[in-house]
Parts: C-alpha cells; sequence; structure tokens
C-alpha cells in the first residue's frame, strides 16, 4: 500500500473524533448562549466565579447585578452561569425535637473567673 495514503488514512482517522468533539462543544455554547440570552431583570442568577446577585438593569452586553446587601456591580452577561437555584428556607421536621440540654454548657474560663476583662483563655490551653 502506499504510503501517502496510509497517512491520510491515518490523519483521516484522528480528525474525525476531533471534529464530532468540537460540534458538540460548539452546540453546547451555543445553547449556553441562548439561555443567557432569556434571563432578564429581575432573575436571580449565578455567574462562572460563584457570584450570586438580582439582575437590576440591563445595557448592551452587560448586566448590573445587586448583591444581598444591596451594592450593585457591573457583569458581561456573558460572565453568567445560569439562574441562581432557589434555597429552601424549610425547617426539618425533626429541627423541633432539639432540646436546650443537647448543647454544651460554657464553663468559665480562668481569665474570668479571676475577673481579667479582654482576656481569652481556655483552662485545657497547655502553654
Amino acid at each position: 500500500m502506499d504510503p501517502m495514503l496510509m497517512l491520510l488514512v491515518l490523519f483521516a482517522v484522528m480528525m474525525i473524533p476531533m471534529f464530532l468533539m468540537s460540534s458538540r462543544q460548539r452546540k453546547r455554547q451555543r445553547e449556553q448562549q441562548e439561555k443567557i440570552a432569556k434571563i432578564g431583570v429581575g432573575e436571580e442568577v449565578r455567574t462562572h466565579s460563584g457570584f450570586y446577585g438580582l439582575i437590576v438593569e440591563e445595557i448592551g452586553d452587560t448586566v448590573v447585578l445587586e448583591s444581598e446587601d444591596g451594592s450593585q456591580l457591573r457583569w458581561a452577561r456573558a460572565a453568567i452561569a445560569g439562574l441562581a437555584e432557589p434555597t429552601s428556607t424549610e425547617v426539618p421536621d425533626d429541627a423541633s425535637e432539639l432540646a436546650e440540654a443537647d448543647v454544651p454548657e460554657e464553663k468559665p474560663t480562668t481569665a474570668e473567673r479571676d475577673g481579667i476583662p479582654g482576656v481569652t483563655t481556655r483552662d485545657d490551653d497547655r502553654r
């Protein structure tokens, strides 16, 4: 068999999987971009870096996100990973069964017993 033909076959075998993986990745990127384009003002989002915020304004390809403390930051729309997942604030049923007796009682330290204000030590500190 011709060495040039062997080289072409080898090259084709290596390039076909790379092309297929590349097309899948492009498809995922396109889906992500469409999903982010649909997100609008009033929705809570998460950025790729882990920042959670509420979209309060859209300016072209940037958005203004408001954090819980009320500060507003400007982010590129491409930095948004997706909608923030809602968190549950429900108290589990078994939480009411916790008794105050389960909480260990804090013993006063030697410094507190001796009346030294502002000194925090523990009796089990070995110095």
